[in-house]
């Protein structure tokens, strides 16, 4: 499972990199992505990255801006519906 989880965080870093136009190094998965740019626009292409990355739909009261506000909360979102799915 933790070998899942980093890929699954180091898949979440590229998407969030990619849709924020940074670089890889530039985001911490603890870091408040607000800071840097991310807003509800951002958080719709994100959103929608992830869920063609991983083949999984998030729900609609999942779609809290609170949710998806560090790579560590993505991340742990994206594992959860990965190993739901998986049951």
């Amino acid at each position: 499972m933790n070998m899942q989880k980093d890929n699954v965080i180091e898949r979440v870093t590229e998407s969030v990199t990619h849709v924020l136009e940074r670089e890889q190094g530039q985001v911490d998965c603890l870091l408040d992505l607000s800071t840097i740019g991310m807003d509800s626009m951002r958080s719709v292409a994100l959103i929608v990255e992830l869920e063609e990355a991983f083949d999984i739909v998030f729900d609609d009261e999942e779609l809290m801006f609170e949710n998806f506000s560090t790579i560590d909360k993505i991340a742990g979102r994206v594992l959860t519906k990965l190993v739901s799915a998986a049951s």
